[in-house]
């Protein structure tokens, strides 16, 4: 039987190969971008606005911001999900799972979308990584260190350039990216969002210890993006783009541009920031600023709890003008992220403010950056029981596109039909099974199908007496 661990560094070599494989292109091209214009891709979920960033992961705190009045105005909220408690031994993700079940059900109950951060760093003193990366030897370990970067600041980064460590970690993205894909709540999610690339050192001592390497890094990074997307094809993927991309050899690693590029060749990936500073703007080397990429890829800047100080902003209009003006003065956002907790201060803003500003300040930037392919909306009938006898059994197949949840409404005298086996079912190609009634009338009765948005089917079915 194949390892876990060995599955997952088949699932990262997959990945690798395809992106290597679409990755040389001539500098200062992109497949996505010809004569100035974005090509087409398949539907995806959009849904810029304002998001409420969550820093205590309980439920009940999560609750206490779904209820909050203040909230409402907000388009979602921005949950996070930590691979050190969502894998509790290699290759069982039921927890991470459950965790996303209830959080998706009761985002859903308040109408709300949710962006959901997936975490491989933590920032309160414990570990980022599951218990079993935590020890060595093993090849989990790089240098003096085994699964994560600790620096004794509290912080503790999953160490993404160890080749195994990085299996693990991009299975997990893989598997929590596939159960949202699957999950009947997709339409209420606006996309996966990555921890910030910060290592929490830039000692090069200590990262040679390590082992690390930036560009070895910053393809991991990449390849992550890459498992996320793949696995949920309707979803738009963020990273917080922030530091971490320490030179060791004294050359400018060139890393904003490395990862810009990559974006524009991979649709549904951006850039974010987990601090937003008006009075330290980012340079033209982070993808947000850079005139490059804006309107190509989605940018989704953060005010955390001390970015609502007066240290970096004066106002509210002045964060909001940095966040969604575009180059040379701000980051294009489409997606603004507000921390629910504020901090002690003095702070130019609350929290209040901003509920209450969101109506005068709506995001400008909602255009797509990625055009969608129109899709043929079809229902369309593979096969149906007609003529049958009162008391068979009869059946129909349909062909949904796009795959679509359907309901089915079978007509005789006027009176829908409650037999059993007529029940909302979704997907692609979807059959009907049911029993016709002993009692039913001959004649050509209706049946129709609705698959919202996908169309709707109407047909007749011909009962014969029995």
């Amino acid at each position: 039987m194949r390892t876990p661990v060995v599955v997952a560094l088949a699932t990262v070599v997959s990945l690798l190969l395809a992106s290597q494989a679409s990755a040389p292109l001539p500098a200062g091209s992109s497949r996505f971008l010809r004569t100035g214009q974005v090509e087409a891709i398949p539907d995806y979920n959009w849904y810029p606005g304002y998001y409420v960033l969550n820093n205590n992961d309980t439920a009940a705190r999560k609750q206490v911001i779904l209820s909050d009045p203040l909230v409402e105005p907000f388009t979602g909220v921005q949950f996070r999900y930590h691979w050190a408690v969502s894998e509790r031994s290699p290759g069982d993700y039921s927890a991470g799972f459950a965790t996303l079940d209830a959080d998706l059900k009761r985002v859903a109950a308040k109408g709300k979308k949710i962006m959901v951060m997936l975490m491989y760093k933590k920032f309160d003193g414990t570990s980022a990584v599951p218990a079993d990366l935590r020890t060595g030897p093993g090849p989990w370990c790089s240098g003096s260190y085994c699964g994560e970067l600790t620096t004794g600041t509290d912080t503790s980064l999953a160490l993404l350039w160890n080749p195994v460590v990085e299996a693990r970690l991009n299975a997990w993205i893989t598997a929590m990216a596939r159960h949202l894909s699957e999950s009947r709540y997709i339409d209420k999610v606006a996309g996966i969002v990555f921890n910030e690339t910060a290592l929490g050192t830039t000692d090069t001592t200590v990262l040679a210890s390590a082992n690390y390497d930036p560009d070895v890094y910053l393809q991991a990074l990449e390849d992550n993006m890459l498992a996320a997307t793949t696995a949920a094809p309707r979803l738009i993927t963020i990273i917080y783009f922030e530091g971490g991309f320490v030179t060791m050899d004294g050359n400018s690693v060139k890393a904003g541009e490395k990862i810009g590029d990559w974006m524009l060749l991979h649709p549904r990936t951006g850039a974010g920031t987990p601090d937003l500073k008006p009075k330290s703007p980012k340079e033209t080397n982070h993808p947000c600023t850079n005139s490059k990429y804006q309107s190509y890829i989605p940018c989704a800047p953060a005010v955390q709890a001390p970015d609502y100080s007066t240290a970096v902003t004066d106002s509210f209009d002045q964060s909001f003008h940095y966040a969604t003006d575009p180059v040379p003065d701000g980051q294009h956002a489409s997606f603004f992220t507000f921390s629910y907790a504020v901090g002690a201060g003095p702070n130019a803003f609350t929290f209040a403010d901003v509920s209450n500003n969101i109506g005068d300040h709506p995001i400008p930037n909602i255009t797509r950056p990625w055009p969608v392919n129109p899709v043929a909306r079809v229902v369309r009938k593979v096969s149906l029981t007609s003529p049958v006898r009162a008391g068979e059994d009869a059946s129909l197949t349909v062909n949904v596109s796009p795959r679509a949840r359907c309901t089915i409404e079978v007509i005789y005298d006027a009176l829908v039909s409650k037999a059993k086996g007529l029940g909302t079912k979704s997907g692609g190609k979807i059959t009907w099974s049911w029993r016709v009634g002993t009692s039913t009338h001959p004649g050509r009765w209706p049946v129709i199908v609705r698959c919202g948005k996908s169309g709707t089917l109407k047909l007749r079915i011909r009962v014969l007496p029995r």
